[in-house]
């Protein structure tokens, strides 16, 4: 299993060009598994491996990998009113961005869905952002060889 591999997957369905925004919105500016050195413009998206579970099986490990997908939304625009009805806009578009492809396009994994979210202001690099913190979790399962 590697976590990189699938994480990269996963900040792929949020990249730009491959996420529709709300009408009357900015498209995604960046989306990464890998933390920037520079904050990207927003709207943009952080994935991070949290914690995982693995169940033995006949010869295979199954995996539910938790990753947080968290949505950095600019802060302090001074339209406020704008800022929220963004928010609202954009959870909707984020929440769907797998259906179509629920296994990301990797061996082993069985599907990839949105379990929770949270409203949240993130910081990062010093800056603050409205954002969206959502749980994704990935089923993935792979061969193992084991031997009692």
């Amino acid at each position: 299993m590697n976590g990189l591999t699938i994480a990269d997957a996963l900040a792929t369905k949020f990249a730009p060009g491959t996420i529709t925004p709300p009408s009357g919105y900015p498209a995604m500016r960046a989306s990464t598994a890998r933390l920037p050195n520079n904050i990207p413009t927003s709207p943009w998206v952080l994935v991070t491996l949290t914690k995982g579970e693995v169940v033995l099986g006949v010869q295979e490990l199954n995996h539910a990998l938790e990753f947080h997908v968290v949505f950095h939304y600019a802060k302090q625009t001074g339209d406020t009113p704008r800022d929220m009805a963004g928010m609202l806009s954009w959870l909707g578009v984020l929440l769907a961005a797998c259906f179509a492809d629920m296994d990301l396009g990797v061996s082993g994994i069985r599907k990839a869905y949105p379990t929770t979210y949270d409203f949240v202001v993130a910081t990062y690099g010093g800056s603050e952002f409205y954002g969206w913190d959502i749980t994704w979790i990935v089923d993935f399962n792979e061969a193992q060889a084991m031997t009692p």
